[in-house]
């Protein structure tokens, strides 16, 4: 096994991809080329192995692996696994509370391993998983939001445990892993059969939506906007009105919330950019910034958000971080008209930033409802989605027992355990309903050690991003009764806008892109320098401003990447503008 050095040390962390800020970036890993949910990697069959389940192994085969017949140790064996911590105030230790207190004993009853929980900031995910594993004192099981570069710049580097031999070999005793993650067992597998991440799995495909006061539109007289000029004059009717909606705060206005990750507060518009028939191979030659500032079409998104910018239709300290401190608080006292968010951001109850808080303040009548404002270049208003694969699980190759980490996945991936982990104690956490579906109890009626640090505690149910009770109108109904003092309603109103015009591209994994490495954080970091300085140029300033940092980005390895993925595509599929398999949308 390789030895991990200082000079690699130095090296993971100079490519670390860090989390994204803020609470309204939950669930937010970098978006490449996706799969929809029932397709696989864009490989062909004898590059994928077929996800089913091994056979089990026979009892003196259980024997020698240490395993009595319902596939517990005979000897109680250590794990160690990362839990992400968000810093919540009122269960500040991730490592020690009710659902670890729970997890802990379960994981030693069902298989008699004794688990310590070790303690990642959720804020810094990246840069303290690239440390640990730099370190070798990383967790055994490992996750990390990350695209497929910072895996497999650890993979290159002798960092991970290649996991196709241990599948191939365990398999057969992970029939709740593989009943899961299904498709996304093999969804990172590379053409060489290698496999270094498994991706959990995201329940929901739904990414962002606009939203806009709908009190406001109604007080004014205007109807939920369907086109770009109509949310612009919305943004400017909000402005020039602004003592009439908000009396003597009129100062306080905000008819467009953003804060410094332009790419995202600005992407259902950028999103809209993008020509409607843009081809496979185009996104994936544009892909490795999730923020789209690769694609040729997002110099003009910006232009847009420049103009509104310079005319005060945007939160005007929008690039400094400090003042992004006071954004659940310009949306709780009713500042804010609009913003692009998270599918569900103003019913969530983190961060001050539910519409609930907003009418505690306000009234009963305050209200964010989600729109579809701009229609692409045939018309058609495009939200690309989420994959169904989320974060990536990895065993850090200082991991001595394999074994034992993927039985406690398997452990984690069975229904009793999501379920309890995403809804806990039902008269406590939540209550049944007629019909099966589960109700939200509001987070200020549990105990403070058993609260939700994150949504179905995503912080430590690294299997899954979201919940599945069985069936989808079972879940469905659930996830509607999810946002305590939420109108039902609202929520399907949300998901059904970012369903209907959802895209989701199919996973493309070729080889590794050589000059990807080390890129993701000075190149995200940079995109950000390029889109503040470009939003807030003067306007006839803002080609000049534009295309001296785009070229700035481009040489510092921006334009290597493209063409480096694209060379890799040709190289794989040959020069098409669709991999094998494609059957469009």
């Amino acid at each position: 096994m390789k030895k991990l050095s200082v000079l690699l040390l130095v090296a993971i962390l100079a490519m670390a991809v860090f989390a994204l800020t803020g609470c309204q970036r939950e669930a937010e890993p970098p978006l490449q080329p996706t799969p929809a949910q029932e397709q696989t990697p864009a490989q062909t069959p004898a590059q994928t192995p077929a996800v089913t389940t091994p056979p089990a192994p026979e009892a003196s085969e259980m024997e020698l692996l240490g395993l009595d017949e319902n596939g517990r140790f005979l000897e109680t064996q250590q794990l160690t696994v990362g839990i992400w911590d968000r810093g919540h105030e009122r269960m500040p230790d991730m490592t020690d509370n009710g659902w670890t207190d729970w997890l802990k004993e379960r994981a030693l009853q069902d298989l008699n391993i004794e688990v310590e929980f070790i303690s990642i900031s959720r804020w810094d995910q990246g840069e303290v998983t690239s440390t640990l594993i730099g370190a070798n004192s990383a967790p055994d099981v490992t996750f990390h939001f990350g695209a497929l570069p910072m895996t497999n710049t650890f993979a290159e580097m002798g960092a991970l445990l290649n996991l196709a031999p241990l599948l191939e070999r365990y398999g057969g005793l992970l029939p709740d892993l593989y009943n899961w993650f299904d498709d996304l067992v093999y969804y990172n597998a590379r053409p060489t059969g290698e496999l270094f991440a498994i991706s959990s799995r995201r329940t929901e495909i739904m990414r962002q939506n606009t939203f806009i006061r709908e009190d406001w539109l109604n007080r004014l007289n205007i109807a939920p906007p369907t086109t770009l000029q109509e949310f612009e004059d919305a943004l400017i009717a909000f402005r020039d009105n602004a003592e009439y909606l908000l009396g003597a705060d009129a100062h306080m206005m905000i008819p467009l919330l953003m804060d410094g990750d332009v790419g995202w507060a600005l992407g259902t518009l950028i999103d809209s950019f993008i020509p409607n028939d843009i081809s496979e191979r185009e996104w994936f030659r544009y892909g490795f910034d999730d923020r789209r500032v690769m694609h040729p079409t997002t110099k003009e998104a910006i232009r847009v958000g420049n103009r509104w910018f310079n005319e005060g239709l945007v939160f005007s300290e929008f690039a400094y971080g400090e003042a992004g401190d006071l954004m659940p608080g310009f949306v709780r006292e009713g500042f804010v008209g609009a913003q692009i968010a998270n599918w569900d951001m103003p019913f969530r109850a983190g961060g001050d930033m539910q519409i609930q808080s907003m009418r505690e303040n306000i009234g009963p009548e305050a209200n964010f409802i989600t729109i579809t404002p701009f229609p692409n270049d045939a018309g058609v208003n495009v939200i690309p989605a989420f994959s169904s694969s989320d974060r990536h699980i990895v065993l850090p190759h200082t991991n001595s027992n394999p074994l034992a980490a993927l039985l406690y996945i398997n452990f984690k991936s069975s229904q009793e355990v999501r379920d309890f982990m995403s809804h806990g104690i039902e008269g406590v956490h939540h209550v049944v309903e007629a019909g099966g579906a589960r109700r939200t109890l509001p987070a200020a009626e549990l105990p403070d050690n058993f609260v939700f640090a994150a949504v179905n505690n995503f912080d430590i149910q690294f299997v899954a991003n979201g919940f599945d009770l069985g069936t989808p109108e079972l879940t469905v109904a659930t996830l509607a009764l999810a946002y305590a003092g939420i109108e039902p309603e609202a929520i399907m109103t949300a998901r059904q806008t970012a369903l209907d015009h959802a895209r989701v591209w199919r996973s493309v994994v070729l080889r590794p892109i050589a000059a990807q490495e080390g890129m993701s954080t000075p190149l995200n970091e940079f995109r950000d320098t390029l889109l503040h300085n470009a939003m807030m140029a003067p306007v006839d300033q803002f080609d000049v401003v534009w295309d001296d940092f785009f070229g700035q980005y481009m040489a510092m390895g921006g334009q290597a990447i493209i063409n480096e993925r694209d060379q890799a595509w040709v190289e794989y599929f040959g020069n098409v503008d669709f991999g094998p398999g494609w059957e469009g949308w």
